[in-house]
């Protein structure tokens, strides 16, 4: 029966497009109201089960057990995107029986107004479908973000041998190969971590910031290692095909500058192999330094940091001295200028964290080391997940474009999960650099000596040794044994 009361359409419209089923129990018809509405609450109520379980309950350990299957087929994310699609169809149907039927007495409309109410009935459809889009649109960039190569470098050099013997090289993309499992199966994960300098202007790829995060993942214990940018004559792996890499020049080690090892071991996959020689000379050299197999890493160059860092609102760091620049560049191909912080509590947007991050004009390599640590800490720290929803859009480019890894995406659930288990007030942070503050009034060093240009040569066995105390041990026991700082204390964090 129609209602026996006059009634809105669009009143009845937009109660069906907040609760589907209260239109319609608005325009008198409470058959069919119940219907709506009976589908409604079997689509919210396990929505509010989940939202009040993984935020009052469970924690993200249940987020993430939901969520792996799709990292570890992300096809499963077209499931998503048809099941967002139906509910919008749900939705917009409800909206616009729910129009029809409290039309259906009191709409006598001129052609005039006919033509206005369609355009009122499309609008309101529109912003009935605008959450959706939202949601579809971040599906989208998500099953992009998954399935998107992260290891192959554009710089990767390739040889490849034609039916006659000749060899050619290309620049090219190589298949990615990923790890069976996250994790090993006895002891810690180690994860290099690269902040590189290649833009505009630059000769090469230059990893600037260079950084071992050794983790238990049973315990959540957590050690750094910063290895300084400006070492040479590292010595490189026993028996390894690129021993002999650079002959007479430097028998068994690396003669240049550290920074410039990524970007020579990419021209050469004949000695460090595929799909990244570049990230695998590093990861290699660097294990054996510190005497650990080094399972994976992650590169971001300087302008995605910059991105990212605006992306998720800045960053807050506690500046402990100032740091002033009169012409520092901000970004390769850009004029300097000034880069002034003052000590304090400061919020960085994401060319004054870098700059304060990477700038030498206060202190050395070794004083910058430590801005570094504390920039990464206060990010880590304080990237809020709801941002980085909000921000996806942007940060997904930036991302593919800017960040370099082997790590699997099946392996991305299990590296969160450790979050739940780090302490960032018990974390063993070495730097492994001439004059450790942790040796000051001693003759102990992490080096054997100086090059003849006054560039700092490597103790491979003593860091090893100390490399192997800060893993043996509790952290904090780790820490007092090594006579380290608390990170805590060197970066003067704030509750």
């Amino acid at each position: 029966m129609p209602p026996a009361r006059r009634t809105n359409p669009f009143v009845a419209a937009v109660l069906s497009a907040i609760v589907p089923g209260a239109g319609q129990w608005y325009a008198g018809n409470r058959r069919r109201a119940k219907l709506y509405l009976l589908i409604t609450v079997a689509l919210v109520l396990p929505a509010i089960f989940l939202y009040v379980m993984i935020f009052y309950v469970s924690g993200i350990g249940l987020a993430l057990t939901l969520s792996r299957p799709f990292f570890e087929n992300p096809d499963l994310l077209v499931l998503l995107l048809v099941a967002n699609a139906a509910l919008l169809v749900f939705r917009a149907v409800a909206v616009v029986d729910a129009f029809l039927m409290a039309s259906g007495r009191t709409f006598r409309g001129s052609s005039a107004s006919t033509g206005a109410v369609v355009i009122g009935l499309a609008f309101l459809l529109f912003l009935t479908a605008l959450p959706h889009g939202w949601v579809g649109h971040r599906n989208l960039l998500l099953y992009d973000l998954l399935t998107h190569d992260f290891n192959a470098d554009p710089g990767q050099v390739t040889t490849t041998t034609s039916s006659d013997g000749s060899s050619t090289t290309a620049i090219g993309d190589t298949t990615t190969t990923t790890h069976s499992t996250s994790f090993p199966d006895e002891g810690r994960v180690n994860v290099l971590l690269m902040g590189a300098d290649s833009g505009v202007g630059r000769d090469s790829i230059r990893t600037d910031t260079m950084v071992i995060v050794s983790i238990d993942p049973v315990t959540g214990w957590t050690a750094m290692f910063s290895i300084p940018r400006n070492l040479k004559q590292i010595p490189l792996p026993p028996d390894h095909p690129a021993t002999d890499w650079w002959g007479d020049t430097c028998p068994g080690c690396y003669p240049q500058t550290l920074f410039l090892m990524y970007a020579d071991a990419l021209a050469r996959p004949d000695l460090w192999g595929t799909p990244n020689s570049g990230a695998n000379a590093m990861k290699e050299t660097f294990g054996y330094l510190l005497g650990i197999d080094i399972h994976y890493y992650a590169m971001v160059d300087m302008v995605g940091f910059i991105t990212i860092v605006d992306a998720i609102g800045g960053v807050d760091i506690q500046v402990t001295e100032r740091v002033f620049n009169a012409e520092y560049m901000f970004a390769p191909g850009e004029e300097p200028a000034v880069l002034e912080i003052e000590p304090g509590l400061q919020h960085m947007d994401g060319r004054t964290a870098l700059g304060y991050a990477r700038s030498r004009a206060q202190g050395n390599d070794f004083d910058r080391m430590s801005r570094q640590r504390c920039v990464l800490q206060a990010i880590a720290a304080q990237t809020d997940p709801v941002t980085v929803l909000r921000e996806f859009p942007t940060l997904v480019p930036v991302i593919e474009e800017n960040v370099f890894t082997d790590i699997p995406v099946s392996a991305i659930p299990d590296f969160l999960e450790l979050l739940e288990k780090f302490n960032p007030a018990e974390v063993v942070s070495v730097r492994y650099m001439p004059d450790a503050p942790e040796f000051a009034g001693t003759e102990t060093s992490y080096m054997t000596g100086f090059t003849t240009d006054r560039f700092p040569i490597p103790d491979r066995d003593f860091i090893a040794a100390r490399t192997a105390i800060a893993l043996s041990l509790p952290p904090l026991e780790a820490i007092a044994a090594l006579g380290l700082q608390k990170l805590e204390d060197v970066c003067a964090l704030t509750p």
